[in-house]
């Protein structure tokens, strides 16, 4: 078996474990609450809308009769494109959790595919551990399915190294095969369509590895100027290309995106909330199986939800991977990525420092990040997952480079190495040299024993079978449908509820980036009177008769008109049950697990 396949077996039954819930329930939990269901509905609505021949990134099926551009809302259009077999098979839910398990084990093995270049295949197994495994990637498989997949700046990586460094062993070997180098045209070709890939899974994660690559790329011209300087033609050739392919491959989405209907201005996310504190790389989270309570209880107090705070690296990672630095130091990958490492980790504490959850006020580099156009809508926090990228790299070099381990010669940077496994290599090894591997076994031991992630969380999936049966037949095909709980935020059943119906309605509010009346993002429908009362009920701060005799609420719901109401379980189901029969004017039918009113119709029975 050759050692990538088993390296990448042993990632996917890692996933697999950690992800066990979801196996042993399929279909029938999720992970990350209401941002689950926002990507089980982009799941299902992407091979939807292009089977029945509809624009994939505007719908109407949301947020009507306004629609939504979903391209503000990470619809993952590629993955869903991918896994569309599987969503038909077997339902939106479960491809999230193939894909859920699929993006750590393809993370890591990016990685190992790059640290393979230079490092033995033992040290690139771990390097791919942590990076695929860690906090940061482990935690945003709790609803951010674009974030948790993230084999592109390994690759990003691996494309830039073939367009700014030449490979000696290939050239000799090509020379004596009568070959060239790979062109950089075809590097360009490659590097346009990774870029068109990530695009269409998540733009962020593009505009992130633009910034780090732009680092990288700054330490090797300064560590390798002469290098750098007799690449810059075929660089900027194979740029070019890339852009040309990427370019027209991205025309249609980025054209409906920036320029078309339900467009956003300005920043989607405020500033200052999703940000790493000064503490967070060493202090464990509630996602970690391993920590002190009183380090566990300080992380609760960092700024910004759970999710978001997801650098930690752990005090055996960062000791190791400074030892890695020093043992490495003249290692060209760890004098690039040591200084993209530490640039990386200073833009991820936001604009102003936060110590244990407080604002100090002191200002940092990334107050400029926040001018640069599409750079702005990145989370600081986010670029955490690139501080555990370097770290887990130079982690691997510096393991290779120990005392019995195998070098690269100084004279070829970054150069593609044949290396051979050294049975003993630790023989006739010196008593420092011995010391070196000892210490070095305890702390790796200790990272891995520190990055053990807790139990993930799982949440509900279960659909009324009104939605998966005939009952949702009784509804026009089309029939705009007030469903409820009515989707918002912190209450998005009715995203997964829609899809799993097949888009038979459509349907007011919803879980998704929209323009509100100004232009700029909203992550709901526009409020209104009724909107805001369904909200208010289920939330318990205001009665249902109360609201079903508000005159606002009663136009609101004219102004609305729906052909059919489906009330779904909910916190204060009697409560919403009584304001919208006040509002309909009837009784409803109870089909499927859910009550449903048809107004003017004879599906519901007049109160």
């Amino acid at each position: 078996m050759p050692a990538w396949l088993a390296v990448g077996v042993g990632y996917l039954v890692l996933a697999g474990w950690i992800l066990r819930a979801g196996w042993l329930h399929p279909g029938a939990v999720t992970y990350g609450g209401n941002d689950g269901y926002l990507y089980t509905w982009f799941l299902r609505w992407t091979p939807y809308a292009v089977a029945h021949g509809l624009d994939p990134f505007v719908t109407h099926q949301i947020n009507a009769p306004d629609g939504a551009n979903v391209l503000w809302s990470t619809p993952v259009v590629l993955l869903a494109l991918i896994a569309t077999p599987i969503t038909m098979i077997g339902g939106p839910v479960f491809a999230l959790t193939v894909l859920l398990t699929l993006a750590p084990v393809v993370s890591a093995l990016a990685l190992y595919g790059l640290l393979r270049r230079f490092v033995r295949v033992g040290p690139a197994t771990l390097g791919g551990l942590f990076y695929g495994f860690g906090p940061y990637l482990i935690g945003s498989s709790y609803g951010h399915l674009h974030l948790a997949f993230m084999p592109f700046p390994p690759l990003l990586a691996l494309l830039l190294i073939d367009l700014l460094v030449p490979d000696p062993h290939f050239q000799r070997q090509g020379q004596r095969q009568g070959q060239r180098q790979r062109s950089p045209g075809r590097t360009g070709v490659l590097l346009g369509l990774a870029v068109a890939a990530q695009a269409l899974i998540g733009e962020e994660v593009l505009a992130s590895s633009a910034l780090a690559a732009t680092v990288g790329v700054v330490a090797l011209g300064a560590w390798h100027r002469g290098l750098v300087r007799a690449r810059i033609g075929p660089a900027v050739r194979g740029l070019a290309v890339a852009g040309v392919t990427a370019g027209a491959l991205l025309a249609w989405p980025l054209s409906v995106q920036f320029f078309g209907a339900g467009r956003v201005h300005g920043s989607i996310q405020p500033s200052g909330i999703a940000v790493s504190d000064l503490w967070t790389f060493v202090t464990p989270t509630p996602m970690q199986e391993f920590g002190p309570d009183a380090a566990v209880r300080h992380s609760l107090r960092f700024t910004g939800n759970a999710v978001e705070v997801g650098g930690y690296l752990g005090v055996p990672l960062v000791l190791l991977a400074i030892g890695a630095a020093v043992v490495a130091r003249r290692h060209p990958l760890v004098r690039v990525l040591v200084p993209v490492g530490i640039v990386m980790a200073v833009l991820s504490l936001g604009d102003h420092l936060h110590v244990s959850g407080h604002a100090t006020g002191i200002r940092l580099p990334w107050l400029l990040g926040e001018r640069v156009p599409v750079l702005r809508n990145a989370l600081p926090s986010r670029f955490a997952g690139y501080v555990m990228l370097c770290a887990a790299a130079v982690t691997a070099v510096g393991l290779d480079q120990l005392p019995g381990g195998s070098r690269t010669p100084d004279r070829h940077p970054l150069s593609l190495r044949v290396m051979s496994p050294r049975p003993g290599f630790l023989r006739g090894t010196s008593p420092r040299g011995v010391l070196a591997w000892t210490g070095a076994g305890v702390l790796t031991v200790a990272a891995l024993v520190a990055l053990v992630p807790a139990q993930l969380l799982t949440t509900s999936a279960r659909t009324p079978a009104f939605f998966t049966g005939d009952g949702v037949r009784r509804l026009p095909a089309g029939a705009t449908t007030l469903v409820v709980p009515y989707p918002h935020p912190q209450q998005a059943e009715a995203m997964l509820w829609q899809a799993r119906a097949d888009f038979r309605f459509v349907m007011p509010g919803c879980y998704c980036t929209v323009a509100d009346a100004s232009g700029h993002a909203a992550f709901h429908g526009p409020s209104d009177a009724l909107t805001s009362a369904l909200i208010d009920v289920d939330n318990g701060t205001v009665s249902g008769a109360r609201m079903a005799g508000s005159a606002q609420v009663r136009a609101a719901y004219a102004d609305l008109s729906p052909d059919a109401v489906v009330l779904g379980p909910a916190r204060r189901t009697g409560e919403l049950r009584t304001l919208l029969v006040g509002l309909v004017g009837q009784a409803p039918d109870r089909v499927g697990g859910v009550d449903l009113w048809l107004p003017g119709r004879s599906g519901g029975r007049r109160s």
